[in-house]
């Protein structure tokens, strides 16, 4: 993905914003839409997927070398969706995994509109402590959240029933611990297109519940 350029804050061409750090945020005058989860876990697909752009958000060749916040401006026009650095890449150094939480850290508490963060999930690993531990910190600050299983592709029909079935157990539990409003997951393909009935779903999930 393109990196911003040494000088410059911040880096606004082909419809997004790049930042390293919460000075470089652009300033909040739009709802955000919070995309998080693993490293290659299928964000950048599914924002372009999302945004209706094919090449919007683009995946770095290295899994886990992304470190900045891409603010991509939605197919909606008062929305930006947000990707965040992926997280639990095992190659990556102990000062590259401390620059990710900061940088992550810094966005969720900068006191931006963030209206709601898809917790992107392989469908095929289920939830790992990181996700865990994600689902800790976005309850604890009471943002809402909504599952995504990825690369739904890879399994069958029968294997995705049940892997739907055993993630939403961790998502009741954890909207139950803090009172928080359960929605169900919503799985996708790896390589999802806008005219997929899966991200046709899940877009009007995302405006529902942003316009509540």
């Amino acid at each position: 993905m393109t990196q911003t350029p040494k000088g410059k804050n911040r880096r606004k061409a082909q419809g997004y914003i790049a930042a390293a750090r919460a000075q470089q945020f652009p300033p909040p005058s739009r709802r955000e839409v919070a995309f998080v989860g693993r490293s290659n876990v299928g964000k950048s697909t599914l924002i372009n997927a999302l945004s209706r752009r094919r090449n919007l958000a683009r995946t770095s060749k290295t899994p886990g070398k992304t470190r900045l916040v891409f603010f991509y401006e939605a197919a909606r026009h008062d929305l930006y969706y947000v990707d965040l650095p992926g997280y639990g890449y095992a190659k990556a150094s102990q000062d590259e995994l401390t620059s990710f939480s900061r940088v992550t850290d810094d966005y969720f508490k900068s006191g931006r509109p963030i209206d709601l963060v898809l917790l992107l999930i392989d469908i095929r690993r289920g939830f790992g402590d990181l996700d865990r531990q994600m689902l800790d910190y976005l309850c604890h600050f009471q943002i809402p959240w909504q599952v995504v299983l990825t690369k739904a592709d890879k399994l069958s029909r029968q294997a995705i029933v049940k892997a739907e079935r055993e993630a939403m157990l961790t998502i009741e539990k954890y909207a139950g611990l803090f009172e928080q409003k359960v929605y169900a997951p919503i799985s996708v393909a790896a390589g999802p297109s806008p005219r997929d009935t899966a991200v046709e779903l899940l877009e009007k999930r995302i405006y529902a519940i942003i316009d509540e």
